[in-house]
């Protein structure tokens, strides 16, 4: 029956406080809901983009979002193989953009040059094969062989390649430098067993490593601080752009300023496996081994070879993965090789190679591929400064501190060299800021100089104006500066640039978007990760929606302790919860005891404190007891529970005393009163304590943590919590969606239950 009546829900009163109740539960709802979904929204993140709050993961909806997450994968989070590929374009993942000019002829030609030309295993990288706390696609498959090759037997996987691996997550091969000197691909062993998925890794799954940019990031941008316009004032040289500059696969002539940079490279850090030495060299290499081993026996001893002579030796085409001939080698390039006998094994200058040997000329290449802009709607403003070109970074500074003024924005970064500006114009005594003298000038109210940033955009005050343009033009990093890209100001910078120089072909070739020689054609990194990454886009997106979840139900089914842990625990505590409580509860129902008020009442303080208060007597207990890690020491301590006692007793005084009486004349034995009519007419409220015993159970964490701290006794959220310690926070949150799982469904089959257990107190 409705509390209010028909006519009564009429009234405008009652329709307004109808109304705000139930503003007031959809707005409670919407903040318990609006949690949990940015939960489940991070949990399908990654380091990329976790710092964004978004209840719809931006990846979903923006390609250049899922691009950068897609490279972050595909260079397995390592920033320095990414800046490495990219040669001073990118030095961070969420730097990454979408090709401004995707081309198809070059990713054509590239796929035409790898089939003619197949790598080693020394010129690329396995994609998505390790990561930071998250299980990527070919960490998994390589982990599921290993599995599939050994009946999923972990013991059986060390025996066979004499490891100690305690679990399987262990397995884990991290290839982070194969362009360093000390790098070794061995056959042997379970990195023999990755080196053979390696070889057979599917194109799309091989990052070709770029020598060019290594050399680059290793012996030029240190260096000059990374700033090409300095590199090229210091050596002479017109670079516009780090991709230019290559590893040359012979040594530059002394008058080349890149000589002495090559050497130190090619010496010093490039790995062996990069380099072939020239027939010339053998007689220097004889003279070396002559000094080193006594004698020809002593070399073929640590060679394990069967030379006659040390004059038989010479230096092999294909050099061994390791071993002493390797050693003596890398000593040799090190410190005797003539320079003009060094050969560098170079991907990009292969790929050159190919290009010129197809095309002939730039200019039939260049027309082949179209490359650079056909036309002036095609040329975008840059938002940010382009640093990575150094004729389009000239263009792009000179339009935003002139005819570009009124639309751009100054970054709050650029707060330090603002205040030494206005120290220049407002000066005190002792050369700092005279804050007086500038809030009179400004009209401002400025307290101290931490409170004094530059505007974001042209002020209105004249004064600040002035002093604003000012600091634009002629102080403010271009670093600092962003432009609004709207259709107004991009009209502008087109009209710009064709009064500049008149047409896209002048464009093109000032901003060296064609190449004018064959050497300067960098490896097309970009083009090779765009097309890969479009032609799987779909497979990418499914992969991330996945990824993470597939962590956290492979730590949980793979290693089901903590599960099976879980559910024992769970049922030892429900079967305790409706023996132990109703037993307690019947007898101070039934039998009325003097002392079952003050029973009754400690009970409830018992609910007054939190039950951690107890965790260390507890603890100390069950250790006396022997029981620490056992399932004894999770359910005992909880065996008995005051509120459930408390409510079990009320509904046993509820119960009617004239059914006792009429059982008892009819011989009924107390237990059987208890058993066949009490516990029977209490189904209700025991499936009440029954579930709270369960959630109880479910979500208990620390005192689980602390009394079984062996890992064979991890409970779920134990396990989860270790989880969360190793893995990124994306995999935590995958973690607590999967284990809010159980719970959701509690409460979606057991709505009438936990109704209940709200009526029935209230009743009672």
């Amino acid at each position: 029956m409705s509390i209010i009546s028909a006519v009564g829900r009429k009234s405008a009163r009652v329709r307004l406080l109808n109304l705000a109740i139930h503003t007031i539960l959809i707005l409670g709802a919407v903040t318990m809901v609006y949690p949990f979904l940015l939960m489940v929204s991070s949990s399908l993140k990654s380091n990329v983009d976790s710092n964004r709050l978004s209840l719809l993961p931006r990846f979903l909806h923006d390609d250049t979002a899922l691009f950068s997450k897609y490279l972050e994968s595909r260079y397995n989070e390592e920033s320095s193989r990414l800046a490495d590929n990219y040669a001073g374009r990118y030095l961070a993942f969420t730097e990454t953009e979408l090709p401004e000019l995707p081309n198809p002829a070059l990713d054509k030609d590239w796929r035409e040059f790898i089939a003619l030309h197949p790598q080693g295993v020394y010129d690329y990288y396995v994609a998505e094969h390790y990561g930071r706390g998250v299980y990527p696609l070919n960490q998994r498959r390589i982990r599921k062989l290993l599995r599939q090759e050994n009946g999923n037997d972990l013991a059986a996987f060390n025996r066979k390649y004499s490891t100690g691996a305690q679990n399987w997550e262990q397995i884990v091969v991290e290839e982070k430098e194969i362009l360093g000197r000390n790098y070794i691909s061995t056959p042997d062993g379970y990195l023999g067993r990755f080196r053979i998925f390696k070889q057979g890794i599917e194109e799309r799954h091989r990052i070709y490593a770029n020598l060019d940019g290594s050399f680059v990031q290793m012996e030029l941008a240190p260096v000059f601080g990374g700033n090409l316009a300095a590199c090229n004032d210091s050596l002479g040289t017109d670079f516009n752009s780090w991709q230019e500059i290559s590893l040359s696969a012979t040594c530059p002539p002394e008058t080349d300023p890149l000589r002495p940079f090559w050497l130190r490279y090619v010496r010093k850090a490039l790995n062996i496996h990069h380099l072939n030495l020239e027939d010339t060299a053998d007689a220097a290499f004889q003279q070396l081994l002559r000094s080193k081993y006594s004698g020809i026996g002593m070399l073929n001893a640590t060679w394990h070879t069967d030379y006659r002579d040390i004059s038989e030796v010479r230096i092999p085409d294909q050099i061994p993965d390791a071993g002493a001939l390797v050693e003596d080698l890398s000593y040799f390039v090190e410190n005797l090789a003539a320079p003009e006998d060094i050969r560098v094994r170079n991907i990009g200058n292969e790929f050159r190679d190919f290009l010129s040997a197809k095309y002939g000329s730039v200019g039939r290449l260049n027309r082949s591929m179209q490359l650079g802009y056909p036309d002036w709607e095609r040329v975008p403003l840059s938002a940010a400064y382009p640093a990575s070109n150094l004729a389009q970074a000239a263009d792009w500074a000179f339009f935003a501190r002139t005819k570009g003024l009124q639309w751009v924005e100054v970054l709050p970064a650029a707060q330090t060299t603002y205040l030494e500006a206005l120290k220049k114009l407002y000066p005190d005594p002792s050369g700092n800021l005279d804050l007086e003298a500038l809030n009179t000038a400004l009209d401002s109210d400025y307290a101290s100089e931490q409170d004094i940033y530059p505007s974001s955009n042209l002020p209105e005050h004249p004064a600040q104006a002035r002093i604003w343009r000012d600091f634009v033009s002629k102080e403010a990093s271009l670093l600092h500066l962003r432009i609004k890209a709207n259709a107004e100001v991009q009209a502008k910078w087109r009209n710009f640039l064709r009064g500049k120089y008149g047409d896209p072909v002048a464009l093109n070739q000032a901003w060296r978007l064609v190449p004018a020689s064959f050497a300067r054609i960098p490896l097309p990194i970009h083009q090779i990760d765009y097309f890969q990454f479009k032609e799987h886009r779909s497979e990418i997106k499914r992969e991330f929606l996945t990824r993470n979840y597939a962590m956290v139900l492979d730590q949980m089914f793979n290693d089901a302790r903590s599960l099976r842990n879980t559910a024992i625990y769970a049922l030892l505590s429900i079967l305790l919860a409706i023996t132990v409580n109703p037993l307690a509860a019947y007898a101070l129902s039934r039998f009325k005891p003097r002392f079952s008020y003050q029973v009754i009442m400690l009970f409830m303080l018992t609910m007054a404190f939190p039950a951690m208060v107890m965790g260390i007597p507890n603890f100390l207990m069950l250790k006396r007891l022997n029981l620490l890690n056992t399932f004894w020491a999770l359910v005992l301590p909880a065996a008995a529970d005051g509120y459930f006692i408390f409510l079990l007793k009320g509904f046993f005084d509820s119960l009617p005393r004239e059914l006792y009486e009429s059982a008892s004349l009819d011989g009924a034995g107390e237990f059987r009163m208890f058993w066949q009519f009490t516990l029977d007419l209490s189904k209700p409220i025991l499936a009440v304590i029954a579930l709270g015993a369960f959630n109880a159970a479910y979500r208990n964490f620390l005192f689980a943590f602390i009394v079984c701290q062996d890992q064979s006794m991890w409970t779920l959220m134990v396990h989860i919590y270790e989880l969360m310690q190793r893995a990124s926070l994306s995999v935590g949150y995958a973690a607590l969606v999967v284990a809010a799982i159980p719970t959701l469904a509690v409460f979606i089959f057991f709505q009438n239950i936990i109704i209940k257990g709200i009526v029935v107190p209230m009743e009672k």
